[in-house]
Formats: structure tokens, sequence, C-alpha cells
């Protein structure tokens, strides 16, 4: 099951409701851990990936009171971050991905699609108001397309299963600019 929300308390409580106990989660964007909060003490295993300095700081105090946290600080865009969670686990029960909400859906489709190609969830939880915004007005007029589909929360269909697939798709990523910085 794929979820999109973007009242960011909606998200924090779908997420934990969404979490099984004995799950493996890997949360991309859990910021302060305010998300990861509500679900940590379920998990089997949690893997956090967050690029920022503050939400270092906060893990590192969080994963001291739980055996079962592991915080990456990377830029969940890159293969890098993908690589490194790996070491940790090759699959995951819940996807959740939070990169704060904003308009730009591409960025929270493309870094939600690259992980759960690779992690296979059977859950994603995303938080992006410009995906929600998207699903409320789309209509799909194509009545070729499946109804249900076979895989849990992953798009398997999309042709991702292979790892030279993945990687060519992946290589997307290099082309990938920060608008937050100004052009050289």
């Amino acid at each position: 099951m794929i979820q999109i929300v973007y009242d960011v308390k909606a998200y924090r409580r779908l997420l934990a409701d969404t979490v099984r106990e004995g799950d493996t989660v890997v949360e991309i964007g859990p910021h302060t851990g305010g998300s990861t909060r509500a679900y940590v003490g379920k998990a089997k295993l949690a893997v956090a990936v967050d690029k920022a300095e503050q939400a270092e700081r906060t893990f590192g105090r969080l994963a001291k009171a739980h055996a079962n946290l592991v915080f990456l600080r990377e830029d969940a865009r890159g293969f890098e971050a993908i690589k490194k969670v790996m070491k940790h686990t090759k699959s995951c029960d819940v996807l959740a991905v939070d990169l704060g909400g904003g308009r730009y859906a591409d960025t929270v489709f493309k870094v939600w699609a690259t992980w759960s190609g690779v992690f296979k969830p059977r859950d994603s939880v995303i938080r992006s108001r410009a995906l929600a915004e998207f699903l409320q007005r789309a209509k799909i007029s194509d009545t070729t397309l499946l109804a249900e589909f076979p895989d849990a929360g992953w798009l398997a269909t999309w042709g991702r299963a292979t790892p030279y697939k993945l990687r060519r798709q992946l290589d997307e990523f290099k082309y990938w600019i920060d608008i937050t910085k100004p052009l050289d």
C-alpha cells in the first residue's frame, strides 16, 4: 500500500499505525525524530536517513535510547546513501519519505521510486503536498491499466527488478541540482 499525506501530524499518525510489531523501517527525512518516536518501539530495525546536522544531533541522543535505531547523515538523492543503508538491511517492510512536504513532486517521487525499487517495501508512507494535490486533481482515463497490482507497495511492474536497470536510473541523480543554492 502506498499512502500519501501532507499534514505532518497526520503523517506521524499514519506512519505509527502502518508500522507493525517487528517491522524493518527505512525512514527518509526524519528531521528531528517526531515521526520516528511514534513507531521505533514497535520496529525490529529503523534506519533513518537525513542530511541535516540538526537531525544528526537529535538522532545521536535518540539512538542511545533505542538499540534498534540506526541514523545515517546522508543525502537520500544519492546512491551512496542507498549503499550505506544496504549495509544494515537489504529490504524493508515500511518505507517512509518526508522531504518537507514541499511543492516539488518530482524529487519526492524519484526518491520514493528509487528507494522502493531497492528495498521493496510492503507499505510506503509519503509526505508531499505536491503529490497529494496532483492525485486529488487527477482522473485516470486509461482503462488498460490494472485496477489491482500483484506487488504490495512498490512498482514491480515498472521494471526496477534488475540491478543494472536500477543503476542506470540512479545515474539520473547526478543531474539534479540543489535549488536552494546559487548556481556558480
